[in-house]
């Protein structure tokens, strides 16, 4: 696996949407799909998945994964660590995609005390 620093992300998805072309919001959905068989493949339904997202559009690509996971019968929490209300464009199109077609639980985390409790079998993802 590869990890690229931000700048190396927001440029290669520049140069994907640029050139492929496919909107931005049409990538966060195949990164999301992506994500999604990776999971399925490794993880069975018994584990419960707490996507942690920020305000940005990694934050955007994890509410698309949250809504897969749901549709996919996956026991799914959302929880937004972003201490602002200014959300990019494309997260406020995927959290309405969320709120409108599941029922995924939205936890807003303002301190300590509403960090959700993790257990062993949990699987996080940070978007």
């Amino acid at each position: 696996m590869k990890i690229l620093k931000s700048g190396q992300v927001r440029e290669l998805d520049e140069y994907t949407i640029r050139y492929e072309p496919i909107s931005s919001i049409e990538l966060m959905e195949r990164a999301a799909r992506q994500l999604l068989n990776w999971i399925i493949s490794r993880f069975d339904r018994s584990h419960r998945i707490l996507i942690f997202v920020g305000p940005g559009n990694n934050g955007g690509d994890g509410l698309a994964l949250a809504r897969l996971l749901f549709f996919s019968r996956y026991d799914v929490m959302v929880n937004y660590v972003g201490f602002t209300t200014k959300t990019s464009p494309d997260w406020n199109a995927n959290k309405l995609r969320l709120d409108n077609e599941t029922d995924v639980p939205f936890n807003s985390l303002g301190d300590r005390a509403q960090f959700p409790l993790i257990s062993d079998r949990d699987i996080i993802v940070d978007a």
